[in-house]
């Protein structure tokens, strides 16, 4: 923050963007304009320029989007006055969503994701693994005492703070029940016209049902009885209120025959498994259990992607040949980390194949590949693959066991 004038934090409605605020707010003594409140926003909307522009120390504002003019004040005051440290702002939708012609603060400001809680957060255990692999190129060797079914509790679970204060599993559904209501009608019904009221939600959770999956626009259109253009808006809406994901296709320097096509991942796995209505015992058992296993893993390593102070490209591999790998992430020197995901509590040389066909293709780019599983330890499948369980994402130390 000290070296921008302007930070824009943005992220899932819950995902504790306003709770920031207010801490960093009550820390620093700055002026807090929370636009959510809607006779805050009416007044500002009124007069952005007297109550944005012209403020002394930090200025907070929070759900910009809900009076974007509010952005044009903000890049006036950063062009008259470029000093770090002027504006924080959060928003629950991306800057992409924001009407035409409004003000993007590009080149202003610096964008940063905030998600809901990791894994690791929740369980107080947070030694992330992905800095460990890139300093060292070699996962430690983790032991964890949690089970198939831990891991399935907190896929299920997910990790928005609210739901996860609710004291039973039913209660915590009926949290993500109503949140998911609440943003695909109502939030975006403000910001954008929603012709087929309750057509969000229902698209919302054809995409849970395909998590992890190479899934095309036009096959969602046809399940649903949309029209394909109708279709593929929605789907960028519910993208751009950071509902789901899209994981590109690696294609850099491998092979001709590479799909290139995004695989969809739902952003939160608890909301998700609420939206196909599986508790965490019936996702285990379930056919799209390893699917949602798969989500869970690609989003821990996304938000460790996020705070790691360099570029880092995360995308899935798949050759047309077959081989296949669920998460490649690539440093900027063209180096590769890869990961595969297994919902078995163990892992043999087989679960490595995709990891062994990219390690043979890439040569020395190659540094670490990890079969990740819900088994209790690691172990090596040959030269530079290893077998680890999913806890070392969070509990990256010698013999952990997070509890």
């Amino acid at each position: 923050m000290l070296e921008e004038p302007a930070i824009l934090v943005e992220g899932p409605r819950g995902s504790g963007k306003s709770t920031l605020l207010r801490r960093i707010a009550a820390a620093q003594g700055g002026a807090l304009l929370d636009l959510d409140d809607p006779a805050t926003a009416r007044l500002v909307a009124e007069d952005p320029s007297g109550l944005v522009g012209g403020r002394p120390g930090l200025v907070f504002i929070d759900e910009y989007e809900r009076v974007p003019e509010v952005l044009s004040v903000v890049k006036r005051e950063v062009d008259r006055d470029g000093r770090p440290g002027r504006f924080l702002l959060a928003g629950s939708v991306s800057g992409r969503l924001l009407p035409l012609g409004t003000e993007t603060l590009t080149g202003r400001a610096h964008r940063l994701v905030l998600p809901p809680l990791s894994a690791g957060e929740v369980l107080g255990a947070n030694v992330p693994l992905l800095p460990q692999l890139l300093a060292t190129g070699t996962p430690p060797r983790v032991e964890s005492g949690l089970s198939r079914r831990d891991y399935f509790d907190l896929v299920a679970a997910g990790g928005y703070a609210a739901a996860l204060a609710r004291p039973t599993d039913q209660a915590r559904r009926r949290w993500h029940t109503s949140y998911l209501a609440t943003v695909a009608d109502r939030d975006l019904g403000t910001l954008v016209e929603v012709r087929h009221p309750g057509a969000l939600a229902t698209l919302y959770r054809s995409v849970a049902e395909q998590t992890s999956s190479v899934v095309t626009r036009s096959a969602i259109a046809q399940r649903l009885g949309l029209n394909p253009a109708t279709a593929r808006s929605y789907l960028d809406l519910l993208v751009r209120v950071f509902l789901i994901g899209e994981l590109p296709g690696w294609t850099v320097g491998v092979s001709a025959k590479v799909g290139r096509r995004p695989k969809l991942h739902v952003t939160d796995t608890g909301l998700g498994a609420a939206a196909v209505r599986l508790d965490a015992g019936r996702l285990a058992v379930s056919a799209v259990g390893g699917s949602f296993m798969e989500s869970f893993v690609v989003n821990e390593l996304a938000k460790q992607v996020a705070v790691i102070d360099e570029p880092l490209v995360l995308a899935h591999f798949r050759d047309r040949s077959g081989a296949e790998v669920d998460v490649v992430v690539e440093r900027g020197d063209g180096s590769v980390f890869a990961f595969e995901v297994k919902s078995a509590t163990s892992a043999a040389p087989r679960d490595a194949s995709g990891l062994r066909f990219l390690r043979d293709r890439l040569g020395d780019r190659f540094v670490t590949g990890v079969v990740l599983h819900t088994g209790p330890l690691t172990a090596g499948l040959g030269d530079r693959l290893w077998a680890m369980p999913i806890a070392g994402l969070w509990a990256g130390t010698e013999h952990s066991s997070p509890g």
